[in-house]
């Protein structure tokens, strides 16, 4: 079966995403300082139990595919949600969901059933979606767990990997992962990662090692989310349970949606990648147009409204004589999301001390280094403003705002971004900011109109 002819059949839904940025640095005096197979069940499955009846009109999940030979899933509503301690097989709640397998190789063995199974069920709330996770192991033993810190590669570790497609434009989406260690792995996925490179998505390799990649890129795997995941390592192999809050995701209006979705299992003693919906073994999980189906989606109406206030304070005393000199300053970081498909973010004399401090490079040569942007104003929908090879030539790279040319600070007094994403009829976005009180000696704008009919997309800057 040509998995990539049957697949490039398929029609793209037309989107239209337009994104604007604007954003003001300022000058101030005081800078702030074994082997059971996919067909055969292993023995440690427990009994089905019958869920809820299903709508009418709905396809089952289990096994199902579209008309076009794409899997579909099912989410299954459930009024307490799971306890998150790893233990799917235990835990009643998780009898009610269908469990999805059939799982395929990409790599070695394109095309073949995965050489052990895999159990995939899903259930949400009226605030998150859940995800429970059985990787079966014949011999416990040969998991490999390579590392545990947040975003570390899943290359060369067991791993389970979920993308959504919570927009359905095959295009755009949300990367959520973890290893028998319990790590947490996230990003934002662009145009299918264009750009990305082919190692993890998210690492630039220079001179023999590997640094983490700025927001440019079809994969920003700076992104960090707000959701949680636990696993557990038995004897039947590991488990893992993810719950990821809906106002996490940006989607659609619309109360009863289907969302894009593909699973991705790492099986590392064999070099083994597998996939819930088959991917040709020269595409991986960012291949959103190759993706299965999700549905029996209830969700929430999107809304998003997260404030980030700081305050800073300090009493100077130069010697035992004199009176103390009190300092402080305060600022704030907003997100709102103004509609379902309008993101707005604003800042105010902006402190990034809690940010992820760079890695520690030596330069031998006369080129420039390059530091990514791990900065959280500039990170949501980053990927709409990337073009040229991130790390290599990038025509607007935000790293550059609040540096002078000379290399010396310049604190960002405020900021704002809009971004906007539209299906159908060209969307209009307008967007005006205010001048601060203080005196401006730098200031920045940059904006960026991008109209997706078909791939690839014509684009202007």
């Amino acid at each position: 079966m040509n998995l990539g002819g049957i697949r490039r059949g398929r029609r793209h839904a037309s989107s239209v995403c337009v994104s604007v940025a604007l954003a003001v640095a300022c000058l101030t005096a005081d800078p702030v300082a074994g082997r059971p197979v996919e067909s055969q069940p292993p023995s440690h499955q427990p009994p089905a139990v019958q869920g809820p009846p299903r709508p009418v009109g709905q396809a089952p999940a289990q096994a199902s595919t579209t008309l076009s030979e794409f899997p579909v899933a099912r989410a299954w509503r459930v009024e307490q949600a799971p306890a998150l301690d790893g233990d799917v097989l235990g835990e009643a709640v998780w009898t009610v969901a269908t469990p999805e397998t059939g799982f395929r190789q990409n790599t070695p063995d394109e095309g073949e059933p995965a050489s052990e199974r895999t159990e995939v069920r899903i259930v949400y709330t009226d605030d998150a979606i859940y995800f429970g996770v059985v990787c079966y192991v014949g011999d416990p033993a040969t998991i490999i767990v390579s590392d545990a810190r947040r975003d570390s590669s899943l290359v060369e570790t067991d791993s389970f990997q979920i993308v959504l497609d919570t927009y359905r434009d095959q295009q755009n989406g949300f990367v959520f992962g973890t290893n028998p260690a319990g790590l947490e792995y996230d990003g934002q996925l662009t145009n299918e990662g264009e750009g990305s490179g082919g190692i993890g998505g998210g690492l630039v390799v220079r001179s023999g090692s590997q640094q983490q990649r700025g927001s440019g890129g079809g994969f920003n795997l700076n992104w960090d989310g707000v959701w949680q995941v636990a696993t557990e390592v038995t004897d039947i192999g590991w488990t893992a349970e993810f719950a990821i809050p809906f106002r996490t995701l940006r989607y659609a209006s619309g109360a009863v949606q289907a969302w894009g979705i593909n699973f991705q299992r790492n099986i590392r003693h064999r070099n083994e990648q597998s996939y819930w919906a088959p991917l040709p073994r020269q595409f991986n999980l960012n291949r959103l147009s190759l993706a299965g189906e999700l549905r029996g989606l209830e969700v929430p109406p999107p809304r998003n409204l997260q404030l980030n206030p700081y305050v800073l304070g300090q009493t100077l005393r130069r010697d035992v004589d004199s009176r103390p000199t009190a300092r402080g300053d305060l600022g704030a970081d907003l997100k709102y999301s103004v509609t379902p498909s309008l993101t707005l973010d604003l800042t105010y004399n902006t402190d990034f001390a809690q940010v992820e401090v760079d890695d520690q490079q030596i330069n031998l040569d006369r080129f420039n280094l390059f530091f990514p942007e791990k900065r959280p104003f500039f990170l949501e929908n980053a990927g709409l403003f990337s073009v040229g090879q991130p790390g290599e030539l990038e025509l607007f790279f935000s790293r550059r705002i609040g540096i002078g040319d000379d290399g010396t600070r310049i604190p960002i007094r405020g900021g704002g971004r809009l971004t906007a994403r539209g299906y159908g009829p060209p969307t209009s976005v307008s967007a005006c900011s205010r001048t601060p009180t203080r005196d401006c000696s730098s200031s920045t704008t940059t904006s960026r109109v991008s109209i997706d009919s078909v791939r690839p997309a014509p684009g202007a800057v």
